[in-house]
């Protein structure tokens, strides 16, 4: 992992330089309304961004999960791109749970069509329910 964000940071490097990176925080306000959230166990620097606008919230979640067929029914799953397994179930399972019980509209990676919608509990497992989508 740490050859990763070295080799990661080393190609930014001269935009670090110029004074055009800014580094941000677990629960840092990006910009109005886009908050950052620290989603560990995946890859370096792995991060959900929390997105809030009239009252509305949808959380994209990234790298959550790797296979929709599995992961929800199996949280405690793990793929082998993610560098620390066991922090990537760990975070998984908390924003499960933190998407489920705050009913929050979830987007990320690896979901089915449309790539947006709600996770919801059952029983030790979860599911997910994508938005209704009506082209046009």
């Amino acid at each position: 992992a740490k050859m990763f964000f070295d080799s990661a940071r080393a190609n930014v490097s001269p935009y670090i330089a110029a004074g055009n990176v800014r580094f941000i925080a677990d629960g840092q306000e990006v910009v109005p309304g886009i908050t950052a959230h620290a989603a560990p166990g995946h890859t370096p620097g792995h991060t959900m961004y929390r997105v809030t606008s009239n009252g509305d919230t949808l959380l994209i979640w990234g790298d959550i999960i790797h296979s929709y067929a599995m992961q929800f029914e199996h949280p405690e799953w793990a793929i082998a791109f993610d560098v620390d397994p066991t922090l990537a179930i760990a975070t998984r399972r908390k924003v499960f749970d933190m998407a489920a019980t705050d009913k929050l509209a979830v987007a990320g990676a690896h979901l089915p069509f449309p790539g947006i919608g709600h996770t919801t509990r059952a029983g030790t497992a979860y599911r997910f329910e994508p938005v209704f989508w009506i082209p046009g």
